[in-house]
């Protein structure tokens, strides 16, 4: 005697938002102080891969040096001095060329926290 188990699967879609780094070039004077950049904190990075790990989207304005930035979906971008960077949050690679030195802003942070 055969016996047949009917289930039923609630499937739910999943809508993915691609993984994007924004990329402002050479930006203007009045554009870094509208952001405050030269407040922010300063990171300096060596030659070499690393992968970093955004709890939420950071802001990165590059005084020197030069970089290719990877999201996990592989997309990939040049940035070097003068550029301002937006990387979204998650899993980044970071290939420096040249030795990075950047102002950073993180949006898990309060606007309180890089005020000196």
């Amino acid at each position: 005697m055969s016996q047949t188990i009917s289930q039923t699967i609630n499937a739910t879609a999943f809508e993915t938002e691609l993984q994007i780094i924004q990329v402002e070039q050479q930006i203007s004077p009045a554009r870094l102080n509208e952001l405050g950049v030269h407040g922010w904190p300063t990171w300096k990075d060596g030659v070499g891969t690393r992968q970093l790990d955004y709890d939420a989207a950071e802001k990165s304005y590059l005084l020197d040096g030069s970089a290719t930035l990877s999201m996990t979906d592989g997309a990939s971008i040049n940035v070097e001095k003068g550029d301002l960077v937006i990387i979204p949050a998650g899993k980044c690679q970071w290939i420096v060329h040249q030795q990075v030195r950047r102002h950073y802003r993180s949006d898990a942070l309060s606007p309180a926290c890089c005020i000196i």
